[in-house]
């Protein structure tokens, strides 16, 4: 497991329909993060990070606030899923 950490920028909820190569996809709850990495030369580089929630009316109250998710991850091939 991963801890993500971070400012919580955004709550919402996407609309399914089709996408470009026509296959159809389902409405989903996303929450984005503002998180801080640090560089191997010692500055702070800034990155939002989108993420998949099961209900994102759950993160209303802590917008613009620092929270901590646990994230599941693995590598398949040169991705990161």
């Amino acid at each position: 497991m991963i801890n993500l950490q971070g400012t919580l920028i955004n709550a919402f909820r996407v609309d399914g329909g089709k996408g470009k190569d026509g296959k159809e996809y389902e409405a989903r709850d996303k929450v984005q993060i503002l998180g801080s990495l640090e560089l191997p030369n010692g500055e702070i580089k800034h990155e939002l990070v989108d993420l998949t929630v099961e209900d994102s009316r759950l993160f209303e109250p802590f917008k613009n606030k620092v929270i901590s998710i646990s994230c599941g991850a693995m590598a398949i091939g040169r991705n990161v899923v």
